[in-house]
């Protein structure tokens, strides 16, 4: 017997939707959760569903929901798309990544999301009503973000970095929170929790500004470099420091003029005139040339001639010794 087009039509409708509605399919058959699309930018890409322990390689693209989990190897890169206007997360290879929780309506919904390792870009395509929340958790901070572009990289238990690309997010490690703002970053670690929001387009710039940069010095031992409390040659001198004692600077001022350098558990300031910053260096962090002092409290121990108590008090001129600064 001949069946018409319409009754093959149905039936493939039929069998669609009991295959969608079967147990284990993914993010269709997630009862509370909205379905998002998986896209594979670049072959490596795999999935586990919620409930399951077994990866499924991913050729083209998938749909996922809440509970799935999604890596990439070497190689493989990938966009999840929540919704038609943008909002979505692209994979860098090398990364793990978890749609925790993803629930409600084109105009208000929650969106929860963690990155276990690897570096992620999330854009989110409009700006959130008060009812919406979309927030990224990793290992060591959680992210929070209302219309924003912003990128980030964990390296598992270890440290998190930030950068915002646009807009501004919400930062926070235990009881510790920051607002970044665009064109700058963070970073976390479970050590020294959140670290100072910092200027930075690059994680290679985020991790200068904060971890400093190499340098070289023109002298021998046989001439000091006076460090000061802040960039000035009139503010309180906190000690010295020999030529072979300056490895890296972490800031420099505006003018040039200054740099930064660790000192007894603290940070100091001394001339930039015999110091030069080696190659490979992304971007130190940049200072006004008349920020404020250092907080003298977190000296470990200070030069000679100069006690904790002096620095405490408003800094007053004193002569320039005959060293460097």
């Amino acid at each position: 017997m001949t069946r018409s087009p319409k009754f093959h039509v149905y039936w493939l409708f039929v069998c669609l939707m009991i295959v969608i509605l079967m147990p284990g399919f993914g993010a269709l058959a997630q009862p509370q959760g909205l379905a998002a699309t998986l896209e594979v930018l670049a072959a490596g890409v795999e999935v586990r569903r919620v409930d399951t322990s077994n990866w499924i390689s991913v050729a083209v693209e998938s749909i996922v929901g809440a509970g799935d989990t999604i890596r990439t190897d070497d190689t493989g890169r990938a966009r999840i798309t929540f919704f038609a206007d943008g909002t979505d997360v692209e994979l860098s290879p090398n990364t793990e990544f978890e749609v925790t929780h993803f629930q409600g309506t084109d105009d208000a919904f929650t969106i929860e999301l963690e990155v276990f390792a690897g570096e992620t870009l999330q854009r989110i395509g409009r700006a959130l009503g008060a009812d919406s929340r979309y927030e990224v958790q990793t290992p060591v901070m959680t992210l929070a973000a209302r219309g924003t572009v912003f990128a980030i990289r964990s390296e598992g238990a270890e440290r998190t970095g930030m950068l915002v690309l646009e807009g501004t997010v919400g930062a926070s490690h235990a009881d510790e929170s920051e607002q970044v703002p665009e064109a700058h970053g963070v970073r976390a670690d479970d050590e020294t929790g959140l670290s100072d929001v910092v200027r930075a387009s690059s994680f290679a710039e985020l991790d200068a500004a904060l971890d400093g940069c190499a340098v070289s010095v023109a002298y021998d031992d046989d001439v000091s470099f006076n460090v000061r409390v802040q960039p000035s040659g009139d503010a309180p001198r906190v000690g010295t420091l020999l030529p072979s004692e300056i490895e890296r600077v972490y800031g420099v001022t505006a003018s040039g003029g200054w740099y930064r350098v660790g000192f007894r558990d603290a940070y100091g300031w001394i001339r930039s005139s015999a110091l030069a910053v080696e190659g490979g260096c992304a971007g130190l962090r940049v200072f006004d040339d008349d920020t404020p002092p250092e907080d003298a409290a977190l000296y470990s121990s200070l030069g000679d001639a100069v006690t904790l108590d002096d620095l405490l008090t408003p800094p007053t001129p004193i002569a320039t010794p005959a060293s460097s600064g």
